[in-house]
């Protein structure tokens, strides 16, 4: 879901083996009053063969004793509706993985923290999603991503499978970091973050209010990760392969800058060779020589 950065990442074994249509992927620094604190990654798929919506996220923070990781694999039908997800998350020597499942109305599945293990079982009304797919549900709600509309819900918070009605504002649009967004006021499980989304419904940042954490898009996947630690191995177990990061207005914007500066100056004739391509109009014939 379009939601605060939580200080918590995790190494997740679980991995689809189809592919899919990536309709978004992309790399955000994380930062802590402006301090470079981590990154996260993260990719949307439609899988056109299955209709399902597929949500995976891996999210780091920290080094050493410090270090924080958090991920997520999370599966919905082609109407949002939930199928599964498994979490985890990693934070020193503490770890919780959330394995769960849904089927007829019902949410079952096992988290493991702490050494115990716990068994979920619980209905789930009807309307109610994993938190993750939040912005594409409000794109194919009836109201759609607009300025001026409040859109409340109610979802599965996966980082402890536990429903919470939430609450999205839509303000007007406005520009972040030179692109067109609507900025989103996100009231969720008592927390309160903004988050600047595109029509498309790409994140370009996000910021967890009164934690002074914000995140921020970015178009080459070092600039995220920086100096802090990559695991190529453990982002191919999650995504399948090493995420490029290219699924995303930021780096198209570059790109295309990148094009236009290079591109040789225009001129009358471009591309084609000196002296051809050139109309010589008939000259009318010389009086002297009619009747000749």
């Amino acid at each position: 879901m379009v939601r605060s950065v939580l200080l918590a990442v995790a190494v997740s074994v679980f991995s689809l083996a189809a592919r899919a249509e990536i309709l978004f992927e992309g790399y955000s620094k994380i930062l802590s009053n402006d301090q470079h604190i981590g990154y996260v990654i993260s990719r949307y798929e439609f899988d056109a063969k299955k209709k399902h919506f597929i949500s995976t996220y891996f999210l780091k923070t920290g080094k050493g004793p410090t270090e924080v990781t958090e991920s997520l694999k999370a599966v919905a039908d082609s109407e949002l509706a939930p199928i599964s997800y498994e979490y985890t998350n990693l934070a020193g020597k503490e770890s919780k993985t959330i394995d769960a499942k849904f089927k007829n109305g019902t949410m079952s599945g096992v988290i493991l923290s702490g050494g115990k293990t716990q068994r979920i079982e619980k209905k789930i009304p009807k309307g109610t999603f994993l938190s993750t797919f939040l912005v594409y549900l409000m794109l194919k709600s009836k109201e759609g991503l607009r300025s001026e509309t409040n859109y409340e819900y109610q979802a599965i918070a996966e980082e402890d499978a536990a429903i919470t009605k939430g609450q999205a504002l839509v303000g007007k649009e406005e520009t972040f970091n030179g692109f067109k967004v609507f900025k989103i006021l996100n009231t969720f499980k008592d927390m309160k973050f903004l988050s600047y989304v595109n029509d498309r419904g790409e994140v370009l940042g996000t910021n967890a209010m009164g934690q002074g954490i914000t995140t921020e898009l970015v178009a080459n996947p070092s600039e995220a990760t920086a100096n802090l630690p990559y695991s190529a191995t453990l982002l191919k177990t999650l995504f399948g392969n090493v995420p490029v990061g290219q699924a995303n207005v930021v780096y198209r914007s570059l790109k295309l800058k990148e094009a236009e500066a290079n591109a040789p100056a225009p001129s009358k004739q471009m591309g084609v060779p000196q002296g051809q391509g050139i109309i010589i109009k008939a000259q009318p014939e010389k009086a002297e020589n009619k009747g000749n």
